[in-house]
């Protein structure tokens, strides 16, 4: 990266992006402490995301995706001042995402999409109480979805889609009251899908790629399901037998 961040330690915005910058990202990134917007975005940056960015403590908005940066995230990143976004989205970071993802206590937009983000979300999710946006689509998270996230009452756009998610899909997601658009379409789930909520609307919700998906709004055109179908014929067996019954009668 062809710059020298100490010589301009006043600086409060920086924008790179779009620049084909190659290498590393500079440590010493973290001494520009007045900055409170860095776009680094759509570049070949690569290596690890310098944990010295938590010395930017006054940093309201951090954009570095579309580049090649690796390795897990480092803790330092979720911080606080973040009152914006954080884009880390189509990258090569692999591991978990750390606990200190519950730091974001001001963020209004998460991207973490299309990166290699493995085993579950953390709970902490939850205290990220003024999200508005959250991304994480085309990673391998799995398991369930953490029902802190029903915490995230101003959430307006949850995108889960393409990861390895499995079970019925979480009750609470249909009580979320803000909730605009969901995209949780080729995962593994399975099971009866609510009618509430953002379920109540085709247009706002993707499912596809869950061939084990049953139920819903007419509109989603998923099969019945089998209990469904069972009580329907159950109901058509117990009319049979009634009408049956009358005409010996008569």
């Amino acid at each position: 990266m062809g710059l020298t961040p100490t010589s301009f330690a006043q600086i409060k915005y920086l924008d790179l992006s779009n620049n084909m910058l190659s290498g590393e990202i500079l440590p010493t990134l973290g001494n520009l402490t007045l900055m409170d917007k860095l776009y680094l975005g759509n570049n070949e940056f690569e290596g690890a995301i310098p944990p010295t960015l938590s010395n930017l403590s006054t940093l309201e908005l951090l954009n570095l995706s579309n580049n090649r940066l690796s390795g897990s995230i480092p803790k330092e990143v979720f911080l606080s001042s973040l009152a914006s976004f954080l884009d880390l989205s189509h990258n090569l970071l692999n591991d978990s995402l750390p606990l200190e993802v519950g730091n974001l206590i001001n963020i209004r937009e998460l991207d973490l999409a299309n990166n290699r983000l493995s085993g579950e979300i953390p709970d902490t999710i939850g205290q990220c109480t003024i999200l508005e946006i959250l991304h994480l689509e085309n990673n391998l998270f799995q398991r369930s979805i953490p029902f802190s996230i029903s915490n995230l009452r101003g959430l307006k756009e949850l995108d889960l889609s393409k990861n390895l998610y499995s079970g019925q899909i979480p009750a609470f997601l249909d009580e979320l009251p803000d909730l605009q658009y969901l995209n949780i379409s080729f995962n593994s789930f399975e099971g009866r899908v609510p009618m509430k909520g953002v379920f109540k609307n085709a247009s706002e919700v993707s499912l596809i790629g869950n061939s084990k998906l049953c139920g819903g709004i007419l509109e989603l055109h998923l099969p019945k399901c089998t209990s469904d179908a069972f009580a329907a014929k159950h109901h058509s067996d117990y009319k049979l037998k009634l009408q049956e019954a009358a005409d010996g009668f008569q």
